[in-house]
């Protein structure tokens, strides 16, 4: 292995260390080519890719990584929104306004059971997020001091 490739696989092992939690949390690897094309994927189970793409640098790759936790939060908050929004017009109480505290009573419960099923539909999948943007987050502040 010549140097040059040889310091790019350390400088991308050291990326893949940064990102540690991501790669743990998402089951992502990277794979080494010969060609200095690389693979970063993610598998979505055990049989497909939820990600696959070819990259040649260390900087590379952690764009790659950053764009997929991007697209991850996105993804966490639209879904949330639209699950959340789908809920409350489900059993809207045709408009009726002024009513009574026994009228709003049975909304607002109807509201929050949306809003706890959506919770916990969406917690994993932000936990893991999260998760793994905590060492992006240490890493950009301790570079900042």
């Amino acid at each position: 292995m010549s140097k040059a490739k040889d310091m790019e696989k350390k400088e991308i092992l050291q990326v893949m260390e940064k990102y540690r939690d991501y790669f743990k949390e998402w089951n992502a690897d990277v794979a080494f080519g010969v060609n200095k094309a690389h693979i970063f994927y993610v598998l979505a189970s055990e049989k497909e890719f939820e990600t696959f793409i070819f990259f040649r640098t260390a900087d590379q790759l952690e764009k790659i990584i950053l764009g997929t936790i991007a697209e991850n939060v996105d993804i966490i908050m639209e879904a949330g929104m639209e699950e959340i929004s789908m809920g409350f017009s489900a059993n809207e109480m045709n408009g009726e306004y002024g009513k009574s505290i026994e009228h709003y009573l049975p909304v607002l419960v109807q509201k929050l059971d949306v809003l706890c099923k959506a919770g916990e539909h969406w917690q994993k999948m932000m936990t893991v997020t999260f998760n793994s943007l905590k060492n992006v987050c240490s890493d950009m502040a301790d570079r900042e001091k």
